[in-house]
């Protein structure tokens, strides 16, 4: 295979490895009788304990030309981790105590990998669309699987696909970079940019909305009577939106502005309707147009961040959009969404979802409109 298989190997295997962890986990910790504040803990948690890992991942990452090997560590770390859950699950002090160690192994892989596929001149919508059809197939056969065998399958899953991830990681050809001097200094100046500060606050915002359309979707699709396999299906239909969006990446002239604009309100208007209690097949058809725009939305903000750092800091930029931006704002979505659940319901817990989208749209609304007007990266095809 050539370097664009291996890289694209790697993001199916992950995602597909990660999708049902993501989307049942709470249903099966609501299965063994944690309530919203802790399931919305164990959230915070894996995003927190993640963050105050991913930048000294992303220094280590550009200080020693290292990124493969830090993405090997975390893999291996990660994996062996998710294995502990169906057995500290029951007791809350250890599963958080797991949490903390897994969420802080776990959290430099997707935002290495985009550092490296991005540096090895690459097209991240194109290999990144593999990742959101793993997402989505993954996440139908755990619905179907979870329905039939319970919830604790997933971790299992996941275990076995971190194995595989290793394997596949060993053989992608990219050489290491070489070590980058005053990568502290580096990275003060480039959160110092306001193209760049305003792009980790509109990440952040967005961030908050993540968990209401992941990690809470199973137990939104179980109140309106619905069962696990219509989240497998609806958890299809969003990733089936992202792929497209991914995979005509190279034909978009947008600027960064006007599709992270785009995503956002995509999330308004299907958090808006999630309010209303429709019906579930109505579910499906909503989580489609989610998917274009998480999207869109990542696919402005990843290259973004890639155009804004310079060559020799490209780890560090990307784990401060995923910690600082991204993650930071799932942990507090996780956290706010576990109380809601439990102080007015889910379905009502969408409303305020969606209003915290109106604050993207008007955050994203700052950035200079030039940026990427002429296109994203080419396709490697």
């Amino acid at each position: 295979m050539d370097e664009r298989s291996y890289f694209k190997s790697f993001y199916f295997l992950y995602f597909a490895a990660w999708s049902g962890f993501v989307v049942f986990r709470n249903a099966y910790f609501e299965e063994i009788g944690l309530t919203g504040v802790e399931m919305g803990t164990i959230g915070f948690l894996l995003r927190t304990a993640g963050i105050a890992a991913l930048p000294a991942w992303g220094l280590l990452s550009d200080r020693f030309g290292a990124q493969k090997r830090i993405l090997f560590v975390s893999v291996t770390g990660a994996g062996a981790l998710g294995l502990l859950y169906p057995s500290a699950a029951a007791v809350f002090p250890l599963v958080a105590l797991v949490t903390v160690a897994f969420a802080a192994f776990r959290a430099p892989i997707r935002p290495v990998a985009n550092s490296m596929l991005l540096s090895a001149g690459l097209s991240y919508g194109n290999v990144r669309a593999y990742g959101s059809i793993a997402f989505g197939v993954a996440a139908l056969g755990a619905g179907v699987v979870s329905a039939r065998l319970g919830s604790v399958v997933v971790f299992y899953v996941f275990g076995l696909g971190m194995a595989m991830l290793v394997l596949v990681l060993l053989r992608i050809p990219v050489e290491s970079k070489p070590p980058t001097e005053s990568v502290g200094l580096r990275a003060a100046s480039l959160v110092t940019d306001r193209n760049f500060a305003v792009l980790l606050v509109a990440a952040f915002l967005m961030g908050t909305m993540f968990p209401a359309g992941s990690a809470y979707l199973s137990v939104y699709v179980r109140s309106l009577g619905a069962s696990d396999a219509l989240t497998g299906l609806s958890v299809a239909a969003k990733t089936l939106g992202e792929a497209a969006v991914f995979l005509c990446a190279a034909r978009f002239t947008a600027s960064y502005r006007r599709l992270l604009i785009a995503g956002a309100g995509c999330h308004v208007v299907t958090f808006a309707f999630y309010a209303s209690a429709p019906a579930p097949s109505l579910v499906v058809a909503l989580q489609l147009l989610l998917g274009v725009g998480y999207a869109a939305f990542m696919l402005a903000a990843v290259n973004l961040a890639h155009e804004l750092a310079p060559i020799s800091i490209g780890s560090t930029a990307q784990t401060f959009l995923t910690g600082f931006g991204f993650a930071a704002g799932s942990g507090v979505g996780e956290l706010a969404s576990g109380h809601l659940l439990d102080l007015v319901g889910v379905q009502s817990m969408y409303a305020y979802v969606a209003a915290v989208g109106l604050l993207v749209i008007t955050a994203s609304g700052l950035l200079d409109g030039s940026l990427g007007a002429d296109g994203l990266l080419p396709s490697d095809e």
